[in-house]
């Protein structure tokens, strides 16, 4: 909609000005910002043409052909593969992208799923015993429908095959329900000491970045999130980020890993990569976005806070923001109550 801003207008926004945190409130756990790709205020011109399906090279300043982005993927010790969830061409690059990193290195890397809580490893394992070649049925086994994720067979399986033909683990990595509950009613103490510690989430976010994830969750819900709320949401989304680092560094040895998560989780400025970064501080780490991009969109941010960005057709959506509103409607007076 003209003049106005989007779910999609997010992701490659810089960090603006601090303000005070907000506080909790456990109402809207379910509206943690998964990871919304964007576009937005754009300063330098493309020079030749439209930027959809093309691939830019954030640190060189030009665009790159698909195979110098594998190589600078293959080359990492953490290959982060941004989405956005309901876009099923973003899967169908994810699944090539990981397919042609297990054949470009000598040991099969683990893959990470955001999309798969940590608690659920063990439904991950008991099927790979009886399927461990077949990622079909995962889905069925991890109550995949009942999740709210977009359909399995048609988006994730494809990238789970890839890992599978090559021999690599399938990893749980994300935070259970029950413990993004708790960080939203309590702050990130509610988990484990020893993983605060070592992921560095018992610091403070600095206040820029902070500041700057509240305008990120408030306006990717279009303004419906109270503004009590956007503190505990915050919090919950650096305790996501911070469990999606602490998993890929457990896992991922000498071969390295690869993690398939929201656009939002692999910024390099707050998101994946500052939490691996303290776990792993040697690793080399490489970061993708697939952004959605438009007719009317002619031109590159500037501080993009990725290695790479791979522009992709838009998908038609119902407005959000209807949905959004109508969940804090229901939610909210029944938290209150």
């Amino acid at each position: 909609m003209a003049g106005s801003t989007s779910r999609d207008e997010a992701v490659l926004r810089a960090p603006r000005h601090a303000r005070p945190a907000a506080g909790r409130l456990v109402a809207v756990a379910l509206l943690v910002l998964a990871g919304c790709s964007t576009t937005e205020a754009l300063d330098e011109p493309f020079a030749d043409r439209s930027p959809k399906g093309r691939i830019y090279d954030v640190a060189m300043e030009r665009f790159v052909e698909r195979a110098e982005l594998i190589a600078a993927l293959a080359r990492a010790d953490f290959a982060l593969l941004g989405e956005r969830h309901d876009n099923a061409e973003h899967h169908r690059l994810q699944a090539e992208l990981v397919r042609a990193l297990q054949q470009a290195g000598s040991r099969p890397r683990p893959v990470a799923f955001e999309m798969i809580p940590a608690d659920r490893q063990i439904e991950i394992v008991e099927y790979r015993q009886n399927h461990p070649a077949d990622a079909a049925g995962l889905g069925a086994a991890l109550g995949w429908s009942g999740r709210g994720w977009p359909d399995w067979q048609h988006n994730y399986a494809p990238i789970a095959q890839a890992a599978l033909d090559a021999g690599a683990e399938i990893v749980a990595a994300d935070l259970s329900r029950s413990q993004i509950d708790e960080v939203m009613r309590q702050g990130p103490h509610a988990l484990r000491a020893p993983f605060l510690r070592r992921t560095g989430l018992d610091r403070h976010l600095p206040p820029p970045l902070f500041a700057a994830l509240e305008d990120e969750i408030r306006d990717a819900h279009c303004g419906a999130v109270p503004e009590e709320a956007l503190g505990a949401m915050v919090h919950a989304q650096r305790a996501r980020d911070a469990m999606l680092a602490d998993r890929l560094a457990a896992v991922a040895g000498r071969a390295g890993g690869i993690l398939i998560a929201g656009t939002e989780h692999v910024r390099r400025d707050r998101g994946v990569p500052r939490y691996l970064a303290r776990l792993r501080p040697d690793a080399r780490i490489v970061s993708l976005a697939l952004v959605e991009t438009g007719p009317a969109q002619a031109r590159l941010p500037k501080d993009l806070p990725y290695d790479f960005l791979w522009f992709t057709e838009p998908i038609e959506r119902a407005d959000p923001c209807i949905e959004h509103r109508e969940q804090l409607r229901r939610m909210v007076p029944a938290a209150r109550s």
